[in-house]
């Protein structure tokens, strides 16, 4: 039987060049370490310079991709976050025009509280997948081949 073995994790430096050198690739596999050390630099960055942040966020989206492939899982995981997010974008902006054109505000059917409790249940909706993409994020690689490539931190002896 094939025994695999475990890497050391990437330092700071390393796992960003790593990051920056398939910034663009949403194909293949990605280290727990190059993926937080990348993360961690992104929302630094964003608290000082959001715009800069905002930019860097983008770019980190195939390197989410890549993680999530390292623990088999398809990068649509994330994906099915970002259109769910933009749905309620787009229903509130929807929500939002209608009442101010339509002057719902007088209306017998609209109150307040369904508008605020529909996008809050939305909102804790959105946030739970979140965390639930964190943790997944969090998962140790799987140790052998899948059909994303080979592990990046397990090597079969």
């Amino acid at each position: 039987m094939e025994q695999t073995t475990g890497t050391p994790s990437l330092g700071f430096l390393e796992a960003i060049k790593k990051a920056a050198d398939n910034i663009l690739k949403f194909q293949g596999r990605s280290r727990r370490s190059e993926y937080w050390w990348t993360m961690a630099i992104v929302y630094i960055v964003s608290i000082f310079l959001p715009r800069i942040g905002f930019v860097l966020s983008l770019l980190t989206i195939p390197l989410t991709f890549r993680r999530l492939h390292d623990t088999g899982r398809s990068g649509w995981w994330w994906g099915a976050c970002a259109i769910l997010q933009g749905i309620v974008i787009a229903l509130y902006v929807y929500d939002v025009f209608s009442l101010v054109s339509n002057g719902l505000y007088g209306n017998e059917e609209f109150t307040m509280w369904t508008f605020v409790l529909k996008y809050l249940l939305l909102f804790v909706v959105i946030s739970i997948y979140r965390i639930v993409l964190i943790v997944l994020c969090c998962i140790d690689s799987e140790p052998h081949e899948n059909i994303y490539g080979k592990s990046p931190k397990y090597i079969s002896q």
